[in-house]
């Protein structure tokens, strides 16, 4: 477990098996945990930490949400579509707020990575799981340019200074440099196009 502050801390992705970094907000009243992995060892660590534990599912990817069962959570906060492959859990539709000692917003992401991404913001921070990563395409590593831009927008729109992006080696990275390499991408539409590569 990394510690970033005082109430902010996560557990690293692994490669096998393959699983998400795991944010853990540590609430007055709960444990509050972004993703919960898909490796045995995550849960145990997530376990060891005797709180009642909530969970924000960032989409439907098993190796963001295989721990779920595993990990007891008391609620889960997940988009319609993450609960067609979950089977449980509270829809998100619109932003929502939740204060246990610290002020959580949970709000939909555009992505072109997932249908139904979710992203979390609490005390600097914005968990976006993989939510700013492209989609492959006919062999191609691209971005919906319509989502692009909503996504832009969202992030900008956001309080945190600090962006975490799983799977990321850095995961921490400051709010401008994401945005602004997301931008450059998107200046590379060309008109009428709906994707824009990435890797130009």
């Amino acid at each position: 477990m990394i510690k970033l502050s005082e109430r902010i801390s996560y557990i690293k992705a692994t490669e096998s098996p393959l699983s998400a970094d795991v944010g853990l907000i540590f609430g007055d009243r709960s444990l509050w945990l972004y993703d919960v992995g898909n490796n045995t060892e995550v849960t145990r660590e997530i376990l060891s930490i005797d709180m009642p534990k909530n969970a924000v599912l960032s989409h439907f990817h098993p190796d963001h949400t295989g721990g779920l069962l595993s990990v007891g959570a008391e609620r889960v906060y997940l988009s319609a579509y993450t609960k067609k492959y979950v089977g449980l859990g509270e829809t998100v539709i619109g932003d929502v707020y939740v204060s246990d000692g610290v002020k959580l917003h949970i709000f939909p992401l555009p992505s072109s990575h997932s249908k139904g991404a979710l992203g979390l913001e609490a005390e600097g921070f914005a968990f976006l799981g993989d939510g700013t990563y492209t989609e492959k395409k006919g062999g191609r590593y691209v971005y919906n340019a319509t989502l692009l831009k909503d996504m832009i927008t969202r992030l900008k729109s956001l309080e945190a200074t600090t962006f975490l992006l799983s799977h990321d080696p850095r995961y921490a990275l400051p709010r401008e440099e994401v945005i602004l390499n997301l931008e450059k991408i998107y200046s590379r539409r060309k008109k009428e196009e709906a994707y824009i590569d990435a890797g130009e």
